[in-house]
């Protein structure tokens, strides 16, 4: 667990070896880093990873710019990971920068992990 300044970063492994990354607070200049760390830590694990995003009432630029980052990592090591979210705080960035096409972006965590099943199933 990571907590400073109102942002709080939770994992949780799940016994279906997916790694559940909980975020909550704002994900902002402040907080990208710390998340950057975490996520690359997953990546370097190489293991499949949801975001949960549901508890973020702001996503930045710095924010975005760490995910586009890891879906950019992610693609290159061949690790599945999604993010899951569903409340306008989350969707509007995404989609004002087009994010939204690009991104593994789920409406919730079951879906999340619907679809990280599938993808190593067949991939």
């Amino acid at each position: 667990m990571y907590e400073a300044r109102g942002f709080r970063i939770d994992l949780t492994d799940r016994r279906d070896g997916i790694r559940l990354v909980r975020l909550t607070g704002e994900l902002d200049l402040a907080s990208a880093p710390r998340l950057r760390d975490c996520l690359t830590a997953c990546l370097d694990e190489g293991r499949a990873f949801i975001v949960d995003l549901e508890a973020v009432p702001f996503l930045g630029s710095a924010g975005l710019q760490v995910l586009a980052d890891v879906d950019e990592t992610a693609s290159a090591r061949a690790v599945s990971w999604a993010l899951a979210g569903s409340h306008r705080a989350v969707i509007r960035p995404l989609e004002v920068t087009g994010m939204d096409a690009r991104l593994p972006l789920y409406p919730s965590i079951t879906v999340a992990e619907r679809h990280l099943s599938g993808a190593s199933v067949t991939g």
